[in-house]
């Protein structure tokens, strides 16, 4: 106290250079960090990238109904060479670039090219027109790849509903989504908690302690993870949501313990230490036990879900030195209006909401045993449901279904038979050309026969067998035919020809490159028995045929981050359960805290399982997240009772005082939090709705735990002696 205004100023130095620092925290959006680095799934998709070059595929489309014409031909034409001189864009291939494709009087060759690329560059109906376009994938080139897409969006947004598709686009809109929902966060999040917080402690002036701990913590952390060289990722996008929470239900218990103190009559400096006295070990614990949640998850396969683990525990942590640098001058200059002794019952925020309280208190130790039974069936019912629970892999229900890219993907899907693009690769084996891209048309006939949802599989071959008059001149055509056949393609097409046909530079293996379509808003069952299929198919002929892409990947996305959520929440809860039985120095009541935090987590799955509502990313890591942010409450609520039993205080006494001060201070933490997450539910992203939605859920139903299962495990295993009870007074 003697050093809290130099304690603030530092406060202020260290905030403004880690918030300088801070601002170089950027967004890893490589799709490849979200699995484990050695899941297979990825060996495939790095062979398609050193292969195939740092080139992604995506289709611009537009309606073009004299598409047949001269002047459709135009605008292709125009389209096209604008793409082309988008910085970023690699190479474009229109109607314009297959030979005769475009002269629609050409029933010969002409027609065989539009055939291979009918749901490319046209569709089946001649009424829309579409540009393949290869970019560079993120990190291959000087433009980033979010710059070049916006300016390519740009370009076709000019063309009548002009639209830009493919995965490259899903990931990227993901990703542009998950930042503003950060910064809406960092904004409205905190606004709506002080507005919150104003409601409950009607002075102006106690807003400035939230604020300040809030800012300070989010800097120091966003500081330090920028000199660790960490990225935020698509898991971690939601620091400042995790952080707010911590600090601010950290912060609430020190403002209404300082309250009480000066509404007896004691002057700030003692009311003062009195809070530092009776919070500084269950603030701490509370910290500590939210890191510790957190750690658990660094124990998972997959990077982004290791750093989102170590950034929130290290946000969890720098939230005490924090409150130690700002509360002892906020706290007392926020006080200042506490000036004279104001009985506990006229405090209007008080006496509304200490009557509730109590007579929840009195309900729940009169029916202890109707409480346990309703847990054990919540428990039973939750465990059946979770076991029933699905997953979301169509990405394309991460975002509302009336947003910009839904629409984008629903004219693709109806007009050019299907918006997925995926890749299946096949080696390239030591034979005659002509043999080689006669077996592969055959292969493409039966994946065609095998997987009807299959709609478009287009290789080299078929560009070749066009050029050539179809699959049986192909096979009856002399070597120099082909290889003169080869020699024009690549003289017209040579960007996409490479983009099919080319050797692995590692190995030395000849690769070629069959581009697939399917439908991308397929149920999940229905796309993984599709990719499976695909492989099984081609594996008749190639057996070292792989399937890759981000159709593929996005489809294994959350089951991947999936992977180990039940074993980082049976780790987080084991680590807290450790922390709370030191804290308390008693299994029996850290056991009694976890029952109440852990099932509303495992009850909100449970729901999800029966209700048929799928898992998307949202809710990959709620159970291991939420079981340290529950618990906080907890924590100061058995503390305040262990120091009210030891001062003499019989059960019912230290339960009615701990229900009032801790339960009245986690009322308001919670409804301050619970307001601050409803900013996530306007996102267009719906797993920041999901994380938002049942964060608010988590932590409601361990509010409600806290103050009607907590108290009543308490009174049962407390035997009533009071031992190691000093003679003090309770107040």
């Amino acid at each position: 106290m003697r050093w809290r205004w130099a304690l603030l100023a530092a406060a202020a130095v260290l905030g403004a250079v880690a918030a300088i620092q801070g601002q170089r925290l950027a967004l890893d959006r490589s799709i490849e960090r979200m699995f484990a680095e050695d899941d297979p799934i990825l060996e495939p998709y790095r062979r398609l990238q050193r292969t195939f070059g740092e080139h992604e595929i995506v289709l611009a489309v537009f309606e073009e109904p004299q598409l047949t014409e001269a002047a459709g031909r135009a605008r292709i034409e125009s389209l096209a060479a604008a793409l082309r001189d988008v910085p970023g864009v690699v190479a474009v291939v229109s109607l314009l670039d297959p030979p005769g494709a475009s002269d629609f009087a050409d029933n010969g060759r002409g027609a065989a090219f539009r055939e291979v690329f009918v749901g490319y560059t046209h569709n089946q109906a001649l009424d829309a027109a579409g540009v393949i376009c290869l970019i560079q994938r993120e990190g291959a080139g000087e433009v980033p790849r979010r710059e070049t897409l916006a300016a390519m969006r740009s370009v076709v947004a000019e063309y009548p509903s002009g639209v830009l598709v493919g995965e490259p686009i899903l990931v990227e809109e993901a990703f542009d989504l998950l930042e503003i929902d950060g910064q809406r966060l960092s904004t409205w999040c905190l606004v709506l908690v002080l507005a919150v917080m104003l409601l409950c402690f009607r002075r102006l002036a106690w807003l400035a302690l939230p604020l300040a701990t809030v800012w300070l913590t989010l800097a120091l952390t966003r500081g330090l993870l920028v000199a660790a060289g960490l990225q935020l990722s698509m898991v971690s996008s939601m620091l400042g949501a995790i952080v707010t929470v911590v600090a601010v239900a950290a912060v609430v218990h020190v403002m209404v313990r300082y309250q009480e103190a000066r509404r007896r009559g004691w002057p700030p400096a003692r009311a003062l230490a009195h809070t530092a006295e009776q919070l500084a070990l269950p603030v701490a614990f509370a910290c500590l036990t939210d890191a510790a949640g957190f750690a658990a998850l660094m124990i998972s396969s997959v990077g982004p879900v290791q750093d989102f683990g170590l950034m929130m525990a290290l946000g969890s942590v720098l939230v005490l030195p924090s409150i130690v640098l700002v509360a002892p001058s906020l706290t007392m200059i926020s006080g200042t209006a506490e000036s004279s002794p104001v009985p506990a019952q006229a405090a209007p925020s008080n006496s509304r909401l200490n009557a509730p309280l109590q007579r929840v208190l009195d309900w729940s130790t009169r029916h202890g045993v109707l409480i346990a039974m309703a847990g054990v069936v919540l428990a039973v019912a939750s465990a059946i449901g979770a076991r029933r629970l699905t997953l979301e892999t169509d990405f394309t229900k991460n975002f509302r279904a009336d947003s910009t890219i839904v629409s984008a993907l629903d004219f693709v899907e109806q007009r050019f038979g299907g918006a997925g693009v995926w890749d299946l690769m096949v080696p390239a084996e030591q034979r005659t050309e002509t043999e080689e891209f006669v077996q592969l048309l055959q292969t493409e006939a039966s994946l065609r026969s095998t997987a009807p949802q299959l709609t478009k599989a287009i290789s080299i071959a078929d560009t070749l067998a066009a050029g050539m008059g179809g699959a049986d001149n192909l096979q009856r055509a002399p070597a120099f035919a082909v290889t003169a056949g080869m020699r024009l393609l690549r003289a017209r097409m040579i960007e996409f020809i490479e983009a099919i046909d080319h050797i692995d530079p590692e190995t030395g293996q000849r690769w070629l490159r069959v581009l697939l379509r399917a439908p991308e808003q397929l149920p999940a069952k229905e796309k993984t028995a599709l990719i499976e299929q695909v492989q099984a198919t081609a594996r008749e002929t190639y057996p070292q045929a792989e399937v890759t892409g981000y159709y593929v990947l996005l489809t294994r996305l959350i089951e991947s981050l999936l992977a180990d959520q039940w074993t980082t929440f049976a780790v987080a809860a084991a680590a807290v359960m450790v922390m709370l039985a030191v804290a308390f120095r008693s299994v029996p009541l850290a056991v009694a805290v976890m029952i109440p935090n852990t099932l509303p987590v495992l009850a909100m799955f449970g729901a999800m399982g029966w209700l048929g509502v799928r898992v998307n990313m949202g809710a990959a890591m709620i159970a291991a997240v939420s079981v340290g942010l529950s618990v906080d409450g907890s924590i100061h609520y058995v503390m305040l009772y262990q120091r009210l039993r030891r001062r003499g205080a019989d059960v019912a006494e230290a339960l009615a005082r701990a229900q009032s001060t801790v339960g009245r201070a986690a009322t308001y933490a919670t409804l301050a939090l619970i307001a601050g997450f409803a900013t996530l539910a306007v996102s267009d992203f719906v797993p920041t709705i999901y994380f938002g939605v049942l964060v608010s859920l988590a932590m409601l139903g361990g509010l409600l735990g806290n103050l009607t299962a907590l108290p009543m495990l308490i009174a049962a295993l407390d035997g009533g002696d009071g031992s190691a009870r000093e003679a003090t007074a309770i107040n």
